[in-house]
This record gives C-alpha cells, sequence and structure tokens, in this order.
C-alpha cells in the first residue's frame, strides 16, 4: 500500500475510535434519544466494532508484513481490548454501566469485521482492497 493509502488507513481507525469515544462519553439519557436500545443494543454494538475490524485489519494489513492470520488475530485483540477500554470508560458517565455482555459484542463484531476483511482482500484482492499489494 503507497504511503498516502496506508496514512488514509490508520487516520480511517482512529476517526472510528474517536467516534466510538463521543458516543460513549453520552450520558446514558442522551444515548436512549439517539437509538433506543433493548436487543438493538447489542447487534449495534456488533456492527459498529465490526467496522472497527475491517478499518484495523485493512491498515495492519497494509502496514505490517504479516501474514493474514496474524493480521486477523492482532486486529481481533485490538478491538477487543478497545471494547474494554469504552465498557471502563461507561463506569465514568452519568447514567451508563459497564456491561460484559457488550464488550463480547464488541469482540465478536471486531473479529467478524476483521475475517470480512480477509475474505474481501482474497476475494477481490489487493487492488480491490486496502491491502499490501
Amino acid at each position: 500500500m503507497s504511503t498516502p493509502l496506508r496514512h488514509l488507513a490508520w487516520l480511517a481507525v482512529f476517526a472510528w475510535a474517536a467516534t466510538i469515544f463521543y458516543l460513549s462519553s453520552l450520558t446514558g439519557r442522551e444515548i436512549e434519544r439517539i437509538a433506543p436500545f433493548d436487543f438493538w443494543d447489542k447487534a449495534m454494538h456488533f456492527s459498529a466494532y465490526a467496522v472497527g475490524g475491517v478499518l484495523l485489519a485493512a491498515a495492519l494489513r497494509g502496514s505490517a508484513p504479516w501474514p493474514w492470520k496474524k493480521v486477523a488475530l492482532v486486529a481481533s485483540l485490538a478491538i477487543s481490548l478497545y471494547g474494554v477500554s469504552d465498557e471502563i470508560h461507561q463506569l465514568f458517565t452519568p447514567f451508563r454501566s459497564a456491561d460484559v455482555a457488550d464488550w463480547i459484542a464488541d469482540t465478536l463484531g471486531g473479529a467478524f469485521g476483521a475475517q470480512v476483511f480477509g475474505w474481501l482482500h482474497r476475494r477481490f484482492g489487493a487492488q480491490a482492497v486496502l491491502s499490501r499489494p
């Protein structure tokens, strides 16, 4: 991956992380106005972290000369750790709490996203998906 694309890939990862941090900073009452949760809470966690998994896997693949399985593992673990930090952050946000089920949804979503990136890369090749040529 060329240097400008590599920088863009990492910028996307940091923008995603900043968005998650911002949403976690909203109070429970503010977040309820944006989206009613119930069942959708876990689906939203899964989906948001799946996006993070795709973005991080793309950035790692373009930056590190690692085999695909290592990229997927590192991306999955890093996204899971970010999910832990997100839940801890919510402990300090009014009317929010940490939830192990949310972290599980985050972790599964991140791992799924990393695998989706791998599938896209194998299916369409490096020219169609951000990756090392």
